[in-house]
């Protein structure tokens, strides 16, 4: 990771992106200095059409997924058959507008924005996007506030790293994938919890397989995982009553993790947490080289070497130490099993 006091465009797209960087923002979000809504839907219906689609499109992304950089937005409207040309005027014109905000993160904040041409460069929505999306998209109800996009360096690359993960599996998934909702909300008792999507990918036989995602990173582990399981997901994962609130059939959970190292302690914490196996994982390094080509990572349990001869107190005692005592092992699956079968 690069020593320079802000994160560089080569370690940002890398998702190297260190705690406690803060976001510098090109201009500050206020509803009253954005346009009335009339002249931003009058100027909008004069773009030519193309234009018009990259707006939408890039403003329904921002909306659902919060934070994007201009290659993830490039990817997903070429994933969605829309021809990325013309980009960088359409970015111009929606700051301008106030329909979109963008920032880079920096040790400390800047009276000015004025960004290194080397900063790493993350966009959001701004309240001129509402007047289009709740004229022109599907929805008629979406709203946005200022705080939606105050989060801190470690929320922002957990942010970005969710939207690498749905970017590839949208180009493997195609049609296939049903849905996909990033930061799923649940609740239950008095108990909110926050994953970081939630998806439903179709198979061969028209069946369907639910997944809730979570995103940890590095500093994540062990405490903050261990303590969103221990107040949090285990109350959810082992009783039926509750994700059966929001699920017909139990989802499999899918851990997102920086690397090898980091998903076994994950799984290791989240198999003694839950006493669950319908989950997988998979590394950043899998996402980014594609998922028609990935495999999963599967939690197999340590299993202690049977009691030989009297089940004396002594040797249950050390068989039961042996069992906690030790770490399971990961197994490589194909991406095909990612339905925890």
């Amino acid at each position: 990771m690069s020593e320079k006091t802000y994160i560089t465009i080569e370690d940002g797209e890398n998702l190297k992106i260190a705690p406690y960087f803060l976001q510098c923002f090109q201009h500050e979000s206020s509803q009253p200095k954005t346009m009335p809504e009339y002249t931003l839907v009058k100027q909008f219906v004069k773009l030519p059409e193309h234009d018009r689609q990259v707006t939408l499109e890039v403003l329904k992304m921002l909306s659902q997924f919060t934070f994007a950089t201009k290659r993830q937005l490039e990817r997903m409207l070429a994933a969605k058959g829309v021809d990325p040309a013309g980009l960088d005027e359409n970015i111009k014109l929606m700051l301008e507008n106030r329909q979109m905000n963008c920032f880079y993160l920096a040790q400390m904040q800047e009276s000015e924005y004025d960004p290194p041409e080397d900063a790493f460069i993350v966009y959001c929505m701004d309240f001129g996007a509402l007047a289009l999306l709740n004229h022109f998209s599907n929805s008629d109800s979406i709203t946005w506030f200022t705080t939606d996009a105050l989060r801190s360096s470690e929320l922002v690359v957990k942010y970005l790293s969710t939207v690498e993960f749905y970017l590839a599996l949208a180009e493997v998934q195609g049609p296939a994938l049903r849905y996909y909702k990033p930061t799923f909300d649940v609740a239950f008792g008095h108990r909110e919890i926050r994953f970081s999507a939630a998806f439903e990918i179709t198979d061969a036989s028209g069946g369907g397989h639910t997944f809730l995602m979570e995103t940890i990173r590095s500093f994540d582990l062990p405490l903050n995982w261990q303590d969103k399981l221990d107040k949090k997901i285990v109350h959810f994962a082992v009783k039926p009553k509750n994700w059966g609130r929001y699920f017909l059939e139990e989802p499999v959970f899918l851990l997102l993790v920086e690397n090898d190292k980091d998903a076994l302690e994950a799984a290791e914490l989240f198999y003694r947490r839950t006493e669950k196996l319908n989950f997988r994982l998979i590394t950043e390094d899998q996402v980014r080289s594609g998922l028609s080509k990935a495999h999963f990572l599967k939690y197999i349990p340590y299993q202690a070497p049977p009691i030989v001869g009297d089940a004396t107190d002594e040797a249950v005692a050390r068989h039961d130490f042996d069992q906690a005592s030790h770490k399971g092992t990961l197994q490589a699956v194909r991406a095909a099993l990612l339905s925890g079968n």
